[in-house]
């Protein structure tokens, strides 16, 4: 009797386990807190990347090159835009460098941009070409404005000089209302202005048009010119 005695008494009181209890509760709390907060970090985290993953996607978005040397901090060297037409066929827009307009952050202005797209051939086999000395990219308006000494050639067999044209790209439809002056597989013309259309397939003349044409395609030197009311041939 005197041995169970002894064994209920070193038992602990209701107040001990009490207590045991409510710290045990109170970790497992504090545990469930951490663990919440933690997949909150985690769901916020992929939330951003994936928001950062959009925009760098987006179509007509700017890819930076390397960076520029000092003193040059906004000087972007090979820089890189890409999208789509409207029909979606891709384009991607490169330059030998890039500064972005102050005030204009859709607008880039660029150095002897090149093109790689199915409206314009190529020129080799990186299937790109610089199109001109200067240019500028509206990526929001996805038109690539280029000037002095233009030069652009369509995958028909058109090839033109120019100081300006615009390239409508969303569009797929070229632009200028510059003096111009080229070849076609039929010969030669000279115009004040110009515009292409359905990939390159329909070439449009407008403002002066004077032409040449190639009677025998073997012997260019027998030509004829063909222009109403202005017989003057194209040089």
């Amino acid at each position: 009797m005197a041995t169970a005695s002894m064994a209920e008494d070193n038992a602990p009181g209701p107040g001990a386990r009490n207590a045991a209890a409510l710290s045990g509760a109170r970790a497992r709390s504090r545990f469930v807190r951490r663990l919440r907060l933690a997949l909150y970090t985690l769901m916020a985290l992929i939330a951003l990347n994936a928001l950062i993953q959009i925009i760098v996607s987006d179509a007509g978005e700017l890819a930076d090159g390397p960076a520029a040397p000092d003193g040059e901090a906004e000087r972007i060297i090979n820089p890189r835009f890409t999208g789509r037409d409207q029909d979606g066929t891709p384009y991607i827009v490169t330059a030998d460098a890039a500064i972005r307009r102050a005030g204009e952050a859709a607008v880039t202005d660029l150095e002897r941009p090149r093109l790689d797209y199915a409206l314009i051939a190529a020129a080799g086999p990186d299937a790109s070409e610089v199109l001109a000395e200067a240019g500028a990219f509206d990526a929001e308006r996805r038109v690539l404005s280029l000037q002095r000494d233009v030069s652009l050639r369509t995958r028909s067999g058109y090839a033109f000089a120019t100081s300006a044209a615009e390239l409508h790209l969303a569009e797929a439809r070229v632009s200028g209302d510059q003096p111009v002056s080229g070849e076609a597989p039929w010969g030669r013309i000279r115009a004040g202005g110009f515009a292409i259309f359905d990939e390159g397939a329909r070439v449009q003349f407008t403002n002066g048009v004077r032409t040449r044409i190639f009677v025998d395609a073997h012997d260019p030197d027998r030509t004829a010119g063909a222009n109403a009311g202005a017989p003057e041939d194209a040089p």
